[in-house]
């Protein structure tokens, strides 16, 4: 089988904060950039199939009007915290 015969995995790039940052949730976990190899905090319903980016990394290299979507549990939970966050 070649890799063109394979079928293609699919993960999600997740933007993470830098574990230097304080955490709001006691349930974060913890991993690392796949880029720049700094810690990042990422929460638990993040996808398993997954590519954690730091939120530097991310500003430095996504492309000038690049598209994202926040995860519907982030956005309650950030509600939950307090946060405005506009929906779609």
């Amino acid at each position: 089988m070649t890799d063109q015969d394979r079928p293609r995995e699919t993960a999600r790039i997740v933007i993470c904060a830098p574990t230097t940052l304080p955490a709001f949730f006691p349930d974060d976990l913890e991993g690392t950039c796949a880029l720049c190899q700094q810690g990042v905090r990422f929460r638990p319903h993040v996808p398993a199939r997954r590519v954690l980016i730091c939120l530097q990394c991310y500003l430095v290299h996504a492309e000038p009007g690049a598209a994202s979507e926040l995860l519907e549990e982030a956005a309650d939970e950030l509600e939950a915290i307090g946060l405005e966050v506009p929906r779609c």
